[in-house]
């Protein structure tokens, strides 16, 4: 059975491996946690998601990395390797995910279930630290990413 991390170090994997900016790098950290759960039914990070006016973000990497705003994270880190389901996890979202820009990705979030319902009917302008359930995420991403569309089941 594999680790689970923290998102810091789940965080500083990605930016040595693309360098992202601050908005695209929370993108990419939901989307590994619930491709984590579609993969091999566990969270690849203990800190919770949160459901903000731009999409789930991990409030302690916010922190670490606002103060590049709209700019690459330009940095690399000296860090042990991650176990191997997790980088499964992270070269299949990275190679699926990191060709899109952050406002894309920020749009695909908001069109998806855990962040809908984390927001509770909310303006979408409208600051909220709501937590993302990692319920939510688990159901999302095993039942509506993995499912084959009905029509292919006629």
């Amino acid at each position: 059975m594999g680790m689970i991390y923290d998102a810091s170090t789940v965080a500083k994997w990605i930016i040595n491996k693309i360098h992202p900016e601050p908005l695209k790098l929370q993108k990419l950290l939901y989307l590994a946690q619930g491709y984590s759960y579609a993969f091999y039914d566990r969270p690849l990070f203990y800190d919770e998601l949160e459901g903000w006016v731009h999409g789930p973000v991990v409030r302690e990497v916010y922190n670490q990395f606002s103060s590049y705003q709209y700019n690459c994270i330009d940095i690399s880190f000296e860090m042990n390797d991650l176990d191997d389901d997790a980088k499964d996890v992270l070269n299949y979202v990275i190679d699926n995910f990191s060709r899109y820009d952050a406002k894309y990705l920020e749009k695909l979030s908001h069109e998806q279930e855990p962040w809908i319902l984390s927001r509770g009917g909310l303006d979408p302008d409208e600051r909220s630290d709501k937590t993302i359930s990692k319920e939510s995420i688990a159901n999302y991403f095993i039942n509506e990413i993995f499912q084959p569309e009905w029509e292919e089941w006629e």
